[in-house]
């Protein structure tokens, strides 16, 4: 773990501890686990949350192209860190609830294969979920996983929500050397809901 991204972490943790999900960033082993989940595919692959970026990091490692990724962070503080710590690649400052304007023209030019998210899923209600699921099964045009973590035991994103997107969820990993232990989750789209993309 980069020692530099915990103090960050943990400075704005300190400053705002409702809008940081959790006390730690995610470990090394999550974020690997996380990135292990990414369909064999040279598609842009888009980030949600990036914080101080051991998801970031993980998917680079696995071999995702600097620019072939772009990472969505709302919060400044973790924006000009992530800028900082990644010259490489394509950090966009904003809310993710608009994801497809702050990626228009990126998508465009790569077809969107992934969408590996490490938002507080959980806490969110239907209506939030199904438009951040929503927008990312439009730019994968309902062929790209969406890729989340969790701390909780069952699936955080809500049944009601499954159901309306038709997703199919997958428990992809658990992995316990995380604070606290996590669950990876995939979520496909089935085909016959795919047809509204095109």
């Amino acid at each position: 773990m980069n020692k530099n991204a915990e103090f960050v972490f943990f400075s704005k943790w300190l400053k705002s501890p409702l809008s940081v999900a959790s006390v730690t960033p995610s470990s090394t082993q999550l974020a690997r686990a996380m990135a292990s989940s990414l369909p064999d595919n040279d598609g842009l692959v888009i980030e949600l949350g990036g914080g101080t970026g051991p998801i970031t990091h993980a998917l680079l490692e696995a071999g995702v192209r600097p620019d072939h990724l772009v990472v969505i962070e709302r919060d400044p503080h973790f924006h000009r860190y992530l800028q900082k710590r990644f010259p490489g690649i394509n950090v966009v400052c904003g809310d993710a609830l608009h994801l497809t304007s702050l990626v228009e023209g990126l998508s465009a030019k790569i077809a969107t294969c992934a969408v590996v998210s490490g938002l507080p899923l959980l806490s969110m209600n239907a209506a939030t979920q199904t438009q951040l699921l929503e927008q990312s099964m439009y730019l994968t045009r309902g062929k790209g996983p969406f890729i989340q973590f969790s701390y909780s035991l069952a699936s955080p994103l809500k049944k009601t929500v499954e159901k309306e997107l038709g997703l199919v969820s997958h428990c992809v990993a658990q992995v316990w050397r995380n604070v606290p232990p996590a669950k990876v989750w995939m979520y496909e789209q089935k085909e016959a809901y795919r047809l509204h993309f095109g």
